[in-house]
């Protein structure tokens, strides 16, 4: 109860500091408004500038400022009484300036071109680490230093609203119920295994990462908890590379990457390669549970290493016939490895029986995964009136295989058991969106789009072991644990989305998406086929108030869904621990999620940005991975649709420059949680709470020092909860050769030689405590290298919209 009260008091001061805020507008409501709107032109070819910082200013200070769209346009309002003048500037051109009067001003402002060659120019700066772009918080990768190291799962880290496990899992405000994109579009890489996909990402490649709690109806439903928009593409002028090597006790990486923009061609290469090591060794004790008695008892110890391998190589290709309209082409090539090998200790005890022996065992994980994507632009003469058709080709194939050998203490080896799984899967989509101006600015704007998406797939598994003979080297099938599965997918998507703004800054965004999937599985032999079709409407709908230029409030709803796809599905058993099984579940529904979220943000021409935010999170029918232990001891752990969750929470984030060599950014996230099933008659809560920090220094000599760290007091599940775990980082780098180079020192969790951390789980019929140590000590030396030239600033060159993942020119792309 005291949550709820805490929420509605909260909801309630803030409706109250928002009408007095539009009561004191409403007082100097009299108060003249000055207008003034206009385009930035090249004066030498009259095309549009983009981002031409165009400011106003009295008494010797700025009193508005703007940033020019891709039409060169911008739009300001003052109350300043005072004379004005205008001032707009870019780099690469001559100041303009002018005085201003009047109430009322619409300019076409030409800007002369600098007779100066690129290296008379110096560009000095800092992007700051956090910034809001309506309704995403976004990370400026490129802007930290110990980025040019590591993976992309060490950067997710240090993102807001996200937590790193120490096992490497991502979850965004405690669901890793999430939907990743790679430069603005879905990629199969990311939805078969975010871990491992992550691993294969290089983090000195990473531009930006973009975090959306509240996508809008053009967004895929899919991803309870949010979307996460990884940035790899950079801006490019003429031609552009980067090479970067890391070598460390536990990673080694190179990724070099090539981009070249011609008039009316564009061309990019990237390749990169990566090998990691992972340990960790744990103790697991477990009481079997019958009756409310216990009824036998688990130890096990085990030890565990895993040694990963991946590379990745990607071209593209882009071609603009004409100022309006461009074609482009991706075509990408994945390929990993991760073999895992344990050793494990195992006693079990039920009454006076004693079964102990050892164990060690190997898995294996290889995949190729193969990805073309096409797309189509036009933009037509109104500001952000577009078409753009996208699509996409993949196939996977997935290797996965286990092999167990048992030994009495005497090292007798007596059991012996292999499984074999092969996989091969085939994606395609196609989609088609476009967008409207309602007015000529494009600040109210009608989307609308439809999309396919079809998957197939076919899984052979097997398991052979020698359980009928004892020590012996012929390992007989198991048929009823073998069995060839073939699934196939298929979703149908549609969506309308509006935006409108007012002149007194409210901002609308409506927005529904209806999104109809086919699910189809047949086996050769064993398990029943099955059918799924499910609909979900999902609607979505955002409310913005600029108060200032500085502040803004928002409240914001939407539905997400969770789909089951062919991993959760497929009831192939991993049984590489005979004493824990794992298993998907054919009947699985999809999990639907309701979020209200009310938030403020804080954006100061100091560079200080704040933003903060209270949400509630609601489903009933949420998939949750659910752990059995039976009579004999051994525990089943295989997804259900068993119980209804409840989130409630807050988070701040902050970002400054505390002067102009000292920044500083950092987060604090709080929220409890309620899990219940009533079919289980189980239930838990608990509160869990997470905090990030990140400061960084420059030095003289081109040295910059930085430290970064986290810590999170556990999550807390169904069936149980974790405890605490943490990490922090210490960063050097020096810069080299004009700052075309760099060398980077990175020093992971150096005081301590692993990390600890405990889990505790109960259920009617079991109860156990896992206590595992993650070796994660490790250091890195790595050197950045940028090579390259770029053309005259103002040449018509292209850019790349980071944002929405979209290709485009100044001007018109």
């Amino acid at each position: 109860m005291r949550y709820f009260i805490f929420c509605l008091a909260f909801f309630t001061l803030l409706a109250v500091f928002a009408s007095q805020l539009t009561f004191g507008q409403d007082l100097t409501g009299n108060t003249a408004v000055i207008e003034i709107k206009g385009t930035v032109l090249d004066s030498a070819n009259r095309k549009p500038i983009e981002i031409a910082i165009v400011s106003i200013w009295a008494h010797g200070k700025v009193i508005a400022s703007a940033v020019t769209d891709q039409a060169g346009q911008f739009q300001l309002v003052t109350t300043e009484p005072a004379p004005k003048e205008i001032l707009v500037s870019f780099i690469g051109y001559e100041n303009y300036k002018s005085p201003l009067e009047g109430r009322s001003h619409t300019l076409e402002i030409l800007l002369r071109s600098k007779d100066l060659s690129l290296t008379e120019v110096v560009i000095s700066g800092k992007k700051t680490l956090l910034q809001t772009s309506g309704d995403k918080m976004i990370y400026n990768a490129s802007a930290d230093i110990s980025n040019k190291a590591g993976s992309a799962s060490d950067v997710l880290r240090k993102v807001p609203l996200l937590t790193v496990g120490i096992d490497g899992e991502v979850k965004m405000r405690g669901s890793s119920n999430l939907k990743v994109l790679l430069n603005g579009m879905s990629s199969g890489i990311m939805a078969k295994n975010l871990k491992e996909a992550l691993k294969m990402i290089p983090a000195s490649s990473i531009t930006s990462i973009e975090v959306i709690t509240s996508p809008s109806a053009k967004y895929e439903a899919e991803g309870a908890a949010g979307v996460i928009n990884i940035i790899t593409k950079k801006n490019i002028l003429g031609t552009s590379g980067n090479l970067n090597i890391s070598g460390g006790n536990l990673e080694q990486s190179i990724n070099a990457s090539l981009n070249i923009a011609r008039d009316k061609f564009d061309y990019s290469f990237n390749l990169n390669g990566s090998r990691t090591r992972q340990r960790n060794s744990s103790i697991l004790e477990r009481t079997s549970i019958q009756n409310m008695q216990a009824v036998g008892t688990l130890f096990q110890q085990n030890d565990a290493t895993q040694y990963e391998r991946g590379g990745y190589a990607g071209a593209g290709f882009a071609y603009r016939p004409d100022s309006t309209q461009k074609l482009g082409a991706d075509l990408s090539l994945w390929s990993g490895s991760w073999p895992v090998k344990n050793t494990l200790y195992n006693r079990y005890e039920e009454g006076a029986t004693v079964s102990e022996y050892n164990q060690r065992s190997s898995q294996t994980g290889k995949f190729q995964y193969y990805e073309l994507a096409m797309n189509y632009q036009k933009k037509f003469s109104k500001n952000k009136h577009e078409l753009q058709i996208t699509g996409l080709l993949g196939r996977s194939d997935d290797r996965s295989d286990y092999t167990t050998n048992q030994f009495s203490l005497s090292d007798a080896m007596y059991f012996t058991e292999k499984g074999p799984n092969r996989g091969k899967t085939w994606d395609s989509d196609i989609q088609v969106d476009y967008a409207y101006p309602l007015n000529n600015s494009g600040s109210s704007l009608l989307e609308t789009g439809v999309k396919f998406t079809r998957a197939n797939s076919n899984t052979t598994y097997q398991v052979y072991n020698n359980q009928a003979n004892p020590g012996s080297e012929q390992l007989e099938q198991i048929a009823s644990r073998s069995d060839e599965m073939d699934y196939s997918s298929t979703i149908y998507a549609s969506y309308l989305s509006l935006k409108f703004e007012t002149d007194n800054k409210w901002a609308f965004r409506p927005g529904l998406r209806f999104e109809g999937t086919r699910i189809a599985s047949t086996f050769k032999s064993n398990s029943p086929s099955f059918n799924a079709n499910f609909n979900n409407w999902v609607p979505s709908f955002l409310i913005s108030k600029s108060l200032n230029d500085t502040h803004e409030l928002k409240l914001n709803y939407t539905e997400r869904i969770r789909r089951p796809w062919i991993w959760d599905l497929n009831p192939y058993v991993n049984a590489s621990d005979p004493r824990n099984l794992t298993s998907g579940n054919p009947q699985l529904r999809p999990e639907t999620t309701r979020m209200l979220e009310i938030g403020h943000s804080l954006n100061a021409s100091s560079g200080f940005t704040l933003n903060s935010s209270m949400y509630y999170y609601s489903n009933s029918n949420a998939i949750e991975s659910l752990t059995t232990v039976d009579a004999q001891g051994v525990s089943k752990t295989t997804p259900s649709n068993v119980a209804s969750s409840k989130r409630l929470g807050s988070n701040i984030n902050l970002s400054m420059e505390l002067n102009n060599k000292w920044m500083a950014n950092g987060g604090l996230e709080l929220y409890r949680v309620w899990f219940n099933s009533t079919a289980l008659d189980i239930g838990n809560k608990g509160n869990f709470y997470s905090l990030n920090i990140n400061t960084s220094y420059t030095l003289p000599k081109n040295y910059t020092l930085q430290i970064s760290g986290d810590y999170s007091n556990g999550f807390v599940k169904l069936q149980g909860r974790s405890s605490a775990f943490w990490s922090y980082r210490l960063s050097a780098q020096k810069e080299v050769f004009n700052k075309r180079a760099s060398i980077l020192l990175n020093v992971n969790n150096p005081f301590q030689k692993t990390l600890s951390q405990r889990s505790y789980a109960t259920a009617p019929t079991f109860s156990s405590r896992t206590s595992t140590n993650f070796y994660n000590r490790s250091f890195s030396i790595s050197f950045s290298w940028k090579l390259g030239m770029l053309d005259r600033p103002g040449s018509d060159e292209k850019e790349f919209n980071e944002s929405e993942g979209k290709p485009m020119r100044k001007g018109i792309f």
